[in-house]
């Protein structure tokens, strides 16, 4: 006598891996956003608590962020002033800015790419923990 048995184990298994690496992939950006802050430029904090993490991805609020991640001064070109209208563009200059370190000693442009130089290894920890945890639920 013989007999087949049809299971849906690679599609559960399937399913739990992207459930597992989804949330790990949160939890590394969560990880990602929280040992990036020290090299966020801050002034007032502004940034600092408009910053957020959904899914997998950080979020820096813009337009202000993202002139203070390439780390050019912009002026609005009719008046050559750092103020603009509003709802008018200003262009990039080939002027640096210069960030306070009063708060954050190691606040820079670019900061992700200075974080991650630091980190990298610390989030693939971080991920591959997750995925063993949440891929055992």
């Amino acid at each position: 006598m013989t007999f087949t048995v049809h299971t849906n184990l690679n599609v559960t298994l399937a399913e739990q891996l992207a459930q597992a690496t989804t949330k790990a992939e949160h939890a590394m950006a969560v990880q990602a956003e929280k040992d990036t802050r020290p090299y966020v430029p801050m002034r007032t904090g502004s940034l600092n608590t408009r910053t957020k993490v959904e899914g997998n991805t950080i979020i820096y609020p813009g337009p202000y962020a993202r002139f203070l991640y390439y780390g050019k001064v912009m002026i609005y070109p009719p008046t050559g002033s750092t103020f603009a209208p509003a709802g008018e563009r200003k262009v990039v200059t080939d002027r640096n800015l210069v960030f306070t370190k009063d708060f954050h000693p190691d606040a820079q442009a670019f900061w992700f790419e200075a974080s991650k130089a630091q980190n990298m290894d610390k989030w693939q920890r971080v991920a591959q923990k997750a995925v063993e945890k949440y891929g055992r639920e």
